[in-house]
């Protein structure tokens, strides 16, 4: 299982050219429970493929036993778990396969490949050291200059999820070994806790045929330990559920008094799914894992959606589309676009200008027709404190007042945090020319630079002269 320091298992002294692996695992099961037994037959010929030139030290001896322990072949008293026995009794090439699917679902494996897949699609250099850094600034933190990815990245090769020396991605062996597609991973990851407890509950269940909705529901209450909200149980949740293609219902509305029906699909796995939704989404970021599937027009066309959920999963992917814009890096939400029913999003975004290191404070409003206040901006310089952030963006698909305007004029002055607003008129000219956002930024810090520089003249000839 992931360490305390990093998202995922170490690594050190555990690859595929190093350890045999079913002599591994008959290692483990065989002296389960005796540390110092185990240590003995991992570094055996038996087990170890290259040997040391010299002796293991202490150290070097008890690296293999805490990978297995992260990786969850061993418990904290160096027990053989169920998953080591039951891989234990596999021969390759299915020994590797299921192993990679462990990886994948419960080892932080499926965010690593995604995360190669987003700097592909980014043309980013991709290596350990790289890769490493670039899911720690999405917070997901993995220790540069260390074995781990590069273990880990080797273990999945051996399944056929990676080419054998390089980062190369082979989707379709990913979703085979997921027994999930794409699509139906990013509808997953993007549902609240009431969809994925009723998934849940699902499972538990497991209905043949037409099931009452309503039952399922009491179900899914017991799991989050409180009951769902008042919104209508077709729209809150059975419509996602339809919408990932997990489900068929029927309803006669609310006002006939019967529950709603429902029938699993296909796609509905029971076991693919429990283990999904317990082990594997909180190692993923619902817009990031969202936001590759769509086009920049899918996500304008989903803003302007009357279904508050869409709404919501589209402006997180405005956000992120604003950050690969711009050559930043995702560091953490704020506020979500699905907490707020599509109407504002918060992130906090990581970049360079120049040469110089910078922190992005990032405010999408998707709500046409209102105005941005002077308080709206001032709540946004108010938590720089939090945030670090050198830089501000709020971008609102409406107007800005004069005042709000105002109040950032005097903070750029007053300040060094840099303060960018965007209005409806930029809003659509950004979506007719992705390149007018850099435009626009540009004049605004021509304009910040001005009125900087009349500022500091200002106090130069307020300084008495002797």
């Amino acid at each position: 299982m992931p360490g305390s320091q990093s998202a995922i298992p170490v690594g050190t002294q555990f690859s595929p050219d190093l350890i045999d692996l079913p002599a591994f695992l008959a290692a483990l099961v065989e002296h389960s429970g005796n540390k110092a037994a185990i240590e003995v037959a991992i570094w055996s010929p038996a087990v170890r493929k290259k040997p040391k030139a010299t002796s293991p030290t202490r150290r070097n001896s008890s690296l293999p036993v805490e990978a297995a322990v992260q990786y969850g072949l061993l418990d904290k008293s160096y027990r053989a778990t169920p998953l080591a026995e039951r891989l234990a009794r596999l021969q390759p090439p299915g020994l590797y396969d299921e192993f990679a699917r462990h990886i994948l679902r419960d080892c932080g494996g499926l965010r690593v490949v995604e995360a190669v897949r987003q700097m592909e699609r980014e043309e980013l250099k991709i290596t350990g050291d790289t890769l490493a850094q670039y899911l720690t600034d999405q917070g997901f933190p993995v220790t540069v200059h260390n074995t781990a990815i590069n273990s880990m990245r080797m273990w999945l090769a051996k399944a056929g999820v990676f080419s054998d020396r390089g980062w190369e991605v082979n989707n379709d062996r990913k979703q085979e070994l997921l027994q999930l597609g794409d699509n139906t991973v990013a509808a997953l990851v993007g549902l609240n806790p009431e969809q994925l407890a009723f998934i849940e509950a699902l499972c538990r269940i497991d209905p043949q045929g037409l099931y009452p909705a309503a039952s399922v529901r009491v179900v899914a209450a017991q799991i989050l330990g409180r009951s769902f909200g008042q919104a209508s149980l077709p729209q809150a949740v059975l419509e996602p559920l339809k919408r990932a293609g997990l489900i068929e219902y029927h309803t006669k509305g609310t006002s006939s008094g019967k529950t709603s029906m429902l029938q699993t699909l296909p796609a509905f796995k029971r076991d693919v799914l429990e283990a999904f939704i317990k082990r594997t989404i909180a190692t993923l970021d619902p817009a990031l894992t969202a936001y590759f599937l769509k086009r920049p027009t899918d996500i304008y066309a989903d803003m302007a959606s009357n279904d508050t959920f869409i709404k919501g999963q589209a402006l997180e992917a405005y956000a992120i589309y604003l950050l690969r814009l711009l050559g930043l890096r995702f560091v953490d939400w704020r506020k979500r676009g699905q907490e707020t029913g599509g109407a504002e999003i918060d992130a906090v975004m990581t970049g360079t200008i120049g040469a110089m290191a910078a922190v992005w404070q990032i405010q999408c409003k998707n709500t046409p027709g209102s105005t941005l206040r002077t308080d709206d901006v001032a709540k946004e310089v108010g938590l720089l404190p939090l945030t670090k952030a050198t830089h501000i963006l709020i971008l609102v698909n409406g107007r800005i007042s004069g005042d709000a305007r105002r109040y950032a004029d005097d903070v750029v002055r007053n300040s060094p945090t840099t303060i960018f607003l965007i209005d409806k008129g930029g809003f659509d000219q950004i979506k007719a020319d992705p390149a007018d956002l850099f435009r626009l930024l540009r004049e605004q810090a021509e304009r910040i630079t001005r009125l900087r520089h009349d500022r500091l003249l200002s106090n130069l000839r307020d300084v008495p002269t002797s």
